[in-house]
């Protein structure tokens, strides 16, 4: 093959500049980090699930992702040498081929040094597709992504910024790029990985945070659409976009407080990470 169309225009396979690799048709694996404080709080936790990913679907582990101080030592080079020095996302993507496996890492800037939180908050509504409590890849970034490309498309022109999913038992699973916490009173609510729930390696950590605040924890695979309209208090967590306030789901309008106070300690929590 020597020709091909892009956009609509004909032109020769090696103008293109595409890497060799990009004629192999990858499937793609993507991973969000967020870098800030001087560094990578969440580099181990994230390596481990790009390894996870990879051991599911049955692919080899590049030598590069088993190294891991020399994969941290040019990650953080390269955030150097662009002159990122405050706080941002790295994306981390695997390709992998018919005949060979490759890895490309970039990064993008924010303004803030801190974890970020979005202050004017959201307006949410449940997204219409079903999840399927079982599939084991439910709990991964790619298998999901298709779902939330198609929620944010049907968003485009509304007033909602996310979309709660939910599975074959009406029970809340997760929103877009983010786990999904919810507040009653003194007890912090959110989905359990039997509901088909999307894990973010933030997940793990808001939990670990509200149990400082004193905050009673309630995994749940049965929290239902009624069960929302009940809460006090909603957010969205997910190291892409950071904590995100949640000011409705619908019609139903919610406060914000626990939330900001959990993301002062999770910003203390990352810090700590770093030292």
């Amino acid at each position: 093959m020597d020709f091909i169309i892009i956009n609509g225009e004909i032109i020769k396979k090696q103008e293109t500049e595409f890497k060799s690799f990009f004629w192999d048709e990858p499937f793609i694996i993507t991973q969000k980090i967020w870098f800030g404080f001087g560094g990578i709080p969440l580099f181990h936790e994230n390596l481990k699930g790009l390894k996870t990913v990879l051991k599911t679907l049955n692919s080899e582990i590049p030598v590069l992702l088993d190294d891991e101080s020399e994969l941290f030592r040019i990650t953080k080079r390269m955030l150097n040498k662009n002159r990122f020095f405050r706080s941002g996302i790295i994306t981390c993507q695997i390709y992998i081929g018919k005949s060979e496996l490759n890895i490309a890492i970039s990064s993008m800037a924010f303004p803030e040094f801190n974890f970020p939180i979005s202050n004017q908050g959201l307006l949410v509504n449940f997204s219409e597709f079903e999840k399927y409590s079982v599939n084991p890849l439910n709990q991964f970034d790619f298998y999901n992504t298709p779902f939330w490309k198609f929620a944010k498309a049907r968003n485009q022109g509304t007033t909602f910024g996310n979309s709660i999913f939910i599975n074959e038992k009406n029970a809340v699973c997760n929103c877009i790029s983010s786990n999904i916490f919810m507040l009653k009173g003194n007890v912090l609510y959110t989905p359990s990985i039997e509901t088909g729930c999307y894990i973010n390696s933030l997940r793990f950590i808001v939990l670990e945070t509200a149990k400082k605040l004193n905050l009673k924890l309630e995994e749940s695979d049965c929290i239902d659409k009624a069960d929302v309209f009940q809460m006090d208090e909603i957010f969205l967590a997910g190291e892409e976009h950071g904590i995100q306030l949640v000011l409705g789901v619908e019609n139903k309008r919610f406060v914000q407080y626990y939330s900001r106070n959990i993301h002062e300690k999770l910003n203390e929590y990352l810090k700590e990470k770093i030292t």
